[in-house]
């Protein structure tokens, strides 16, 4: 009996799911045929967003194909002190990445216009585990890059048609 109920609570949850307009939320669509990237050579969300547009089927490689250039400009990443021990060595950072996004279409005409993108992320640091607090460091990098292109990947979906 007690199984019967579950099931029966388990598929009237799925009901009201599926009737509510419930979904998972996917990848947007790109209104665009392809797009080129310009950007520093060694910019990590530049190569991200290169990925994630080659995935799509919708990168150029060459700029005289692209409907859209994608512009990065002013990519850098900083880390500062937040906080100091009463010993003078600090005890907590924050990174801060910061791109600025723009878009042309192919004639040069501004289909978005220059968008700064920031990211921050704060963390402890411990002298004594030297190893961790690079991984930390690492990994809030890649993150930040990370939700640095899902900025713009949003962006790059509300243009419109060139």
């Amino acid at each position: 009996m007690h199984r019967a109920g579950l099931k029966i609570l388990s598929i009237l949850g799925v009901v009201l799911l599926a009737g509510c307009g419930f979904q998972l939320r996917g990848q947007a669509a790109l209104p665009f045929d392809a797009a080129y990237v310009d950007a520093k050579p060694d910019s990590a969300v530049a190569n991200l967003l290169r990925n994630q547009l080659a995935l799509r089927s919708k990168l150029a490689i060459q700029r005289d194909r692209a409907k859209v250039i994608v512009k990065l400009a002013d990519e850098s990443q900083t880390k500062g002190i937040l906080t100091l021990s009463s010993t003078g060595k600090a005890q907590e950072y924050r990174l801060v990445h910061k791109v600025t996004l723009s878009a042309s279409d192919a004639d040069g005409n501004e289909i978005l216009s220059a968008t700064p993108i920031q990211q921050s992320r704060d963390f402890s640091y411990n002298s004594q585990q030297v190893l961790a607090g690079d991984s930390l460091e690492a990994s809030l990098n890649q993150a930040m890059n990370e939700d640095t292109l899902h900025q713009i990947m949003r962006r790059l979906a509300l243009i419109h048609k060139p």
